[in-house]
C-alpha cells in the first residue's frame, strides 16, 4: 500500500514539473495568435480609413486636411487613436500635399499607418513596424 501511495506523489510532482515546462510555451502561443488576429484586423480598419479619407479626396474642391479628418473620424470611432495615425497622400504627409489643383481623373493614393506600439493588447512588442492600409481612387 505504501508503495502505491509513494508512486501516485512522484506522479503528482511529474506532472507539475511537465505542466511548468508546457505551460509558458502554451500561453506565448495564444498570446501571439492574438496578437496576430488583432494586427489583421486594425490592417482591414486602416484600409477602411484610407477608402474613406481617398473618397473624400476624389471629389472636386476637397482639400487635404479633409482627407485626413475623414481618416482619423473613422479610426476613432472604431476605438484607434486617430491623433497618432500617419496620413499620405500621393506619397507626401497630407498636410503637405496639394490635392485641390490636380486635374479630373488623376489618381488620389491615400495610405494611413499607425505605429504597432499604439494598437497591441499584450505587452509582446516585438515587431518595430507600424500597420498600414492604403487606398487609390481617381478624381471625379
Amino acid at each position: 500500500m505504501k508503495a502505491i501511495r509513494r508512486n501516485q506523489a512522484v506522479r503528482r510532482g511529474v506532472a507539475i514539473i511537465e505542466f511548468a515546462l508546457v505551460a509558458p510555451i502554451f500561453f506565448i502561443t495564444v498570446l501571439g495568435l492574438v496578437e496576430i488576429g488583432r494586427a489583421c484586423m486594425v490592417t482591414q480598419l486602416l484600409t477602411e480609413a484610407a477608402r474613406r479619407g481617398c473618397r473624400a479626396g476624389v471629389i472636386e474642391g476637397t482639400s487635404s486636411s479633409s482627407i485626413q479628418q475623414a481618416a482619423s473620424d473613422f479610426l476613432t470611432g472604431v476605438g484607434i487613436n486617430g491623433e497618432t495615425a500617419d496620413v499620405y497622400v500621393n506619397d507626401a504627409p497630407a498636410g503637405n500635399s496639394n490635392v485641390q489643383g490636380m486635374p479630373a481623373y488623376t489618381e488620389i493614393t491615400v495610405v494611413v499607418s499607425v505605429p504597432i506600439s499604439n494598437v497591441t493588447w499584450t505587452p509582446l512588442r516585438f515587431v518595430n513596424n507600424g500597420l498600414s492600409g492604403q487606398y487609390t481612387m481617381r478624381r471625379e
